[in-house]
C-alpha cells in the first residue's frame, strides 16, 4: 500500500485517541494497521489528546497493549502541556486533579503544593466542595488560573459523563475569574508544542482527529491542515452544517491510502 497523493506531501500527522486510534478500551483494528503503514514510511506520528487524567507512560502501556511501541516524547496530554507551560513559567501548582496530572507535573520538575502561585484544573473523579473551594480561594489572592481544557463532557460505558469543563465551570464560579490559560484542544497550545518538539513546518503537519470543535476547529486555529475521521463522535450527516469543515474527510485511517 501507498500513501494517495494527496496526502505525500506531509511528513507530520497529529492524532487524537478516542475515537480515531481506540473506543475507550477497544482498539480500531483499521487505525492500528494504518499508523504501522505510516511508521514503515517514515513518517511521524504524534498524538494530542486532552486527557489528563492519565500519565504519557500511562498512554504508552495502552498503546502497547494494542501492538504500537509509542515512547513517551510522542504523546501529547493537556497534561504533559500545562507541565510544560508551568516549568517554563517556574510556577508552582495547586491542583484539582487526578493522580495522572500529578505525576506528569513532578517528573516535569513542577512542585505541586497547597499555597500555590497557580491552579490547575482538569477532570477529578474525586472532586469535592474543600477542592473547589480552596482552588477559588488561591484564584482570588491572584493565583494564575489553568485550565487544563474545556471538554464538557466525556464519553463512558454509562455515556455522556462531566468532563474537566464542569469542574472549570464551577471553579470560574466560585473565583470570579476565567482560565488565565487553557491548554488542550481547540487551544493552539498543544499544536504549537508538537510542532516546535518535532521541528516540521505547520504547512508539513496534518492533524487527523473525530470531534469538528475540538481537533478541527484547534487545527484550524494553528494554521494546519486538517482531517476528519468517522469513527468517533462525528458522523458524516454532521459535517457541513456550519462554518468548520475540515480539508479532508475519510471514513477510516486507511483510506489515507491506496
Amino acid at each position: 500500500m501507498r500513501l494517495k497523493r494527496e496526502f505525500t506531501k506531509y511528513d507530520l500527522f497529529m492524532l487524537d485517541c478516542d475515537g480515531v486510534v481506540w473506543r475507550g478500551e477497544s482498539p480500531i483494528n483499521s487505525a492500528i494497521k494504518a499508523i504501522k503503514l505510516l511508521e514503515e514510511m517514515g513518517k511521524e506520528v504524534v498524538f494530542i489528546t486532552n486527557n489528563a487524567t492519565q500519565s504519557r507512560a500511562d498512554y504508552a502501556r495502552k498503546f502497547a497493549r494494542f501492538g504500537l511501541h509509542i515512547p513517551t516524547n510522542r504523546i501529547y496530554t493537556s497534561g504533559y502541556g500545562t507541565a510544560i507551560f508551568l516549568r517554563e513559567n517556574g510556577l508552582t501548582a495547586y491542583i484539582v486533579g487526578e493522580e495522572g496530572l500529578r505525576r506528569e507535573l513532578e517528573e516535569a520538575g513542577v512542585i505541586v503544593l497547597d499555597d500555590a502561585e497557580s491552579v490547575v484544573v482538569a477532570l477529578d473523579r474525586g472532586i469535592n466542595y474543600e477542592k473547589i473551594a480552596h482552588a477559588s480561594m488561591l484564584i482570588r489572592n491572584g493565583a494564575f488560573f489553568i485550565a487544563t481544557n474545556r471538554d464538557a463532557t466525556i464519553p463512558t460505558e454509562l455515556g455522556e459523563m462531566p468532563g474537566a469543563g464542569a469542574l472549570v465551570a464551577a471553579v470560574e464560579v466560585a473565583s470570579g475569574k476565567n482560565p488565565d490559560i487553557i491548554i488542550g484542544k481547540p487551544e493552539p497550545y498543544l499544536f504549537k508544542l508538537a510542532l516546535e518538539e518535532s521541528g516540521v513546518p505547520r504547512d508539513k503537519a496534518l492533524v487527523i482527529g473525530d470531534r469538528l470543535e475540538t481537533d478541527i476547529l484547534g487545527a484550524k486555529r494553528s494554521g494546519i491542515d486538517s482531517l476528519l475521521v468517522l469513527t468517533g463522535v462525528t458522523k458524516k450527516n454532521g459535517v457541513g452544517k456550519g462554518d468548520l469543515k475540515p480539508m479532508f474527510i475519510v471514513d477510516s485511517l486507511l483510506d489515507l491510502f491506496e
